[in-house]
């Protein structure tokens, strides 16, 4: 059983921090890639169902993975799925890659990705011109993980539009803006 990660026992995701550990890791070869296999892996968690799916290697996206993920982050409700932004699925590595750098291994659980518009017409909240709607975000969380410092991870590791709710935390690759829900 995985003891609840409280916000003081969490590495403090600060700018200049992050940035810092960024730059070792990065010349180092582990924030961008997993030493063992040299790719990107996200490891999630979609409706009950665990994946880790390699989808990045050596810098270039692998096909198969980055479909899996595309199916994986598909309108559930309606069955579609989309060619999801790439750079969507480097901020949840970067992101997951952090966390595991400080001993937190834990999938990201994913509760929204792409939208079709009757989907997100009838999702509580939805914005009209949602980025679900683009393949551009993803509603997540990860247990035991304050959605404060989940947010300002996402934004450390690339996400431009971070909005916090009750339950999850919503990232996309669109403009740079912040809210709560």
């Amino acid at each position: 059983m995985q003891s609840e990660v409280t916000q003081s026992s969490l590495i403090d995701p600060s700018r200049r921090v992050f940035l810092k550990s960024a730059l070792a890791l990065t010349a180092s070869g582990t924030l961008y890639a997993n030493s063992k296999t040299d790719a990107n892996i996200l490891h999630l968690i979609r409706n009950g169902r665990e994946y880790k799916i390699p989808f990045m290697r050596e810098g270039k996206i692998e096909e198969n993975g980055y479909n899996d993920l595309c199916r994986i982050f598909a309108d559930v409700r309606a069955g579609v799925a989309v060619q999801m932004d790439p750079n969507l699925f480097v901020v949840l590595a970067q992101a997951q890659q952090w966390l595991s750098t400080n001993h937190i291994n834990r999938p990201i659980i994913l509760t929204s990705g792409y939208r079709t518009e009757h989907t997100n017409s009838i999702t509580e909240g939805a914005a009209f011109n949602s980025m679900h709607l683009y393949g551009k975000a993803a509603d997540i969380k990860i247990e035991g993980i304050p959605a404060d410092y989940l947010a300002r991870l996402l934004r450390y590791c690339g996400g431009s539009g971070i909005g916090i709710y009750s339950s999850f935390v919503h990232v996309d690759t669109w403009k740079e803006r912040a809210w709560r829900g």
